[in-house]
């Protein structure tokens, strides 16, 4: 599971990447700040979604990585996996991160929900697994806790079978 944080959502203006994290099932995942790109110096930034996520721009320009050393990380992470995220945007991110670095976009990211839905699982299974990852994983608006969340939300699913199905 891929999950994104930006300086705000398009819908208030010319967002990018903040901050990315990458979970698998297995439970191993990896996070990473990024250093914004000189190219949106002039981009749009939300006090409101900085409340949320906490990344400041002054954190960004400290601790935040080279934008070649977050692409090339990424890709090594999931070389052998398979990329899902719950929202298109991460798509859209993922793309805005590898065209300031001057790279190929390294792995699709697959929409959740069609995992979902070609495996069976029904509405009630995916809203219980939800539940119980919220329950174990409360804090939101974080990449590395999103990611780690919604691969808790697949693995729970896939220690069940689908409804209607038994093995």
């Amino acid at each position: 599971m891929i999950d994104f944080e930006a300086s705000c959502l398009p819908e208030y203006g010319q967002s990018f990447p903040i901050e990315v994290a990458i979970a698998r099932t297995d439970g191993d995942s990896r996070a990473w700040l990024i250093r914004p790109a000189d190219a949106w110096k002039y981009w749009d930034w939300s006090e409101e979604a900085e409340k949320l996520h906490g990344i400041s721009r002054d954190l960004l320009e400290e601790k935040g990585l080279p934008l070649t050393q977050v692409v090339a990380e990424m890709s090594e992470f999931v070389h052998d996996c398979n990329v899902y995220a719950d929202a298109d945007l991460d798509q859209y991110w993922l793309e805005v991160l590898c065209h300031a670095a001057g790279s190929q976009v390294p792995f699709p990211v697959h929409y959740l929900g069609e995992f979902i839905k070609k495996r069976g699982y029904t509405r009630a299974q995916v809203v219980s697994a939800l539940d119980e990852a919220k329950n174990r994983l409360p804090k939101e608006h974080l990449a590395r806790e999103d990611a780690k969340r919604l691969a808790m939300v697949v693995k729970l699913l896939l220690d069940q079978p689908p409804e209607g199905l038994s093995y």
